[in-house]
């Protein structure tokens, strides 16, 4: 009995369109675009083979999607390098295409516009080449293809000599057979980073994700709109000067000093809270300290209001402290360029909670929004931050510092009698 022909209903991915996103994100410009595009593709392919050079073990999960991360960051970089030099991923495909037909001695038609199911497709008939020592081959080769893309100075028009698309070819050839050969398809490649691309680069007009606490209880839910004042006290005994937070005149949490020889201004951290609050529409510890637990759902209250997500969050802002002190406090820092290894971090540190669904890019505001304050806030020895989260706006207003007032000085009774002996 004849089966019915199964329809794939998964949507097409064609490289076009692949590269339209590619090259929007991209923020590489200026004289030296070229050359960082193409050290950034060079790159890529390293941490790829450095990923695979242990050929004796099999790998852990976790290797496998780092694998599945390398190679799409590689196909970011090949569509914007082919971009620079004139020609397009598209182009690069259909090259690609040829040559993967002779290496695999197949021959098919290969269509005007290319998406990467036609990769995937094609290996798919060649499982049989699809053997260890042919892999350590594919990747020499790939190796060998990166290293001749930075052989040609990067004001010619062409590499080596040859049409671009040729050797652009070859590398997205290349990266195609990796791909097979660690079971992967080229297409859940693509697909995996346009979802990364589009968390770490917002499209115009996007929007914040809405607060975890909507629609829930009022009781239970953060202020939308308050003032909190951070005020430094210096002790007039020399001893470290502390902030206190506080809210409508009222010490929210603990006195806080810097708990380091080196003063750093961590006394200022809370503020890190307040702006994740504002971002992220989360801070386990804000929901502490303010009073609003998400009591009415039990589950709620104990694995996304409780202990450990509030350890979770101080961790994560000792982490990026540590970064951004040996950074300037992120001071020269725009949206778009902070450093995505530190957000992949942060992101995975937050796996299995609410939070995780929140982009990239809004870890991003939050953290520069939280540090452009702390800044002021270190600067002036404490002040008023305005938080909004109907906006999503965090302000900083300039306070008053503290000064401990001197103890009065202790009154002596007159000494009577004779002086005792020197030393005593």
């Amino acid at each position: 009995m004849a089966q019915a022909t199964q329809v794939n209903d998964r949507p097409h991915t064609p490289l076009v369109s692949y590269a339209v996103k590619a090259l929007k994100t991209n923020q590489l410009d200026g004289e030296h675009a070229r050359d960082q595009l193409r050290f950034g593709l060079f790159g890529e392919i390293g941490g790829l083979l450095s990923l695979v050079k242990k050929e004796h073990r099999d790998l852990e999960p976790a290797e496998h999607n780092a694998i599945t991360e390398e190679i799409g960051d590689a196909l970011w970089y090949l569509a914007n390098v082919a971009h620079q030099y004139g020609t397009s991923l598209q182009e690069a495909g259909i090259a690609a295409m040829h040559e993967l037909q002779r290496d695999l001695s197949i021959q098919r038609e290969v269509p005007e516009e290319v998406a990467f199911e036609e990769f995937d497709a094609l290996l798919q008939l060649s499982k049989v080449k699809l053997t260890e020592p042919n892999k350590l081959t594919c990747m020499r080769q790939l190796a060998a293809h990166a290293g001749q893309l930075l052989s040609s100075a990067s004001s010619e028009t062409d590499l080596l000599s040859e049409a671009p698309q040729r050797l652009l070819g070859r590398l997205l050839a290349d990266l195609a057979m990796v791909a097979a050969h660690f079971g992967q398809q080229l297409k859940d490649i693509a697909d995996s980073n346009i979802r990364k691309i589009q968390s770490r680069w917002p499209e115009e007009g996007a929007m914040h994700l809405p607060l975890f606490d909507e629609g829930g209880m009022e009781i239970e839910q953060f202020p939308r709109e308050f003032d909190m004042h951070y005020t430094e006290v210096v002790p007039s005994n020399g001893g470290d000067p502390y902030a206190i937070q506080r809210l409508r005149g009222i010490n929210i949490g603990d006195r806080l000093t810097d708990n380091r020889a080196d003063p750093d201004g961590y006394r200022f951290h809370d503020v890190f809270h307040l702006a994740y609050m504002t971002h992220l529409g989360w801070s386990p510890v804000m929901r502490s300290l303010f009073k609003v637990k998400r009591k009415s759902n039990p589950k709620t209250d104990q694995n996304e209001d409780g202990a450990r997500a509030g350890i979770i969050e101080e961790a994560i802002s000792t982490l990026i402290f540590n970064h951004a002190r040996a950074r300037s406090f992120f001071a020269d820092k725009k949206p778009g360029r902070l450093n995505y290894d530190l957000l992949k971090e942060v992101h995975n540190m937050v796996s299995g909670y609410e939070v995780e669904r929140c982009p990239l890019w809004q870890w991003e505001l939050a953290i520069l929004d939280g540090f452009a304050v702390f800044r002021e806030l270190r600067k002036h020895g404490g002040g008023i931050v305005s938080v909004n989260l109907k906006t999503r706006k965090l302000t900083f207003a300039q306070g008053e510092r503290i000064f401990e007032p001197s103890p009065p000085p202790v009154a002596r009774e007159p000494f009577v009698g004779a002086l005792p002996p020197p030393g005593l």
